[in-house]
């Protein structure tokens, strides 16, 4: 049997953000354990951060590259374009070496 739909204005804004912090926590803890874990000289790593590393490195070559050919006026705005291109480099990485 289905209940009708809760109305949140009768709940207490407290109770609210009490709520919605449990359901954070519990959707965080039972997807934490999805991403692949390395193992670097004995520390333990999760992918994501070794991916986003190298795509620190990854952006630098390619800002060097830009800026060579002469293209970085007609970059704009930078700090948007450079943060996309980095988080294009991060999430390739991604797919690229931890595809299954």
């Amino acid at each position: 049997m289905l209940s009708a739909p809760m109305d949140e204005s009768r709940i207490p804004a407290r109770g609210r953000l009490l709520w919605h912090g449990l359901v954070a926590t519990a959707a965080a803890s039972l997807l934490c354990g999805c991403d692949p874990i390395l193992s670097v000289d004995g520390a333990f790593f999760p992918a994501w951060l070794l991916c986003m590393i190298a795509s620190g490195f990854l952006l630098g070559g390619i800002r060097w590259i830009v800026s060579r050919l002469g293209w970085e006026p007609f970059v704009r705005p930078r700090v948007l374009v450079y943060f996309c291109v980095y988080l294009n480099c991060t999430l390739g990485l991604w797919l690229l070496i931890f595809r299954t």
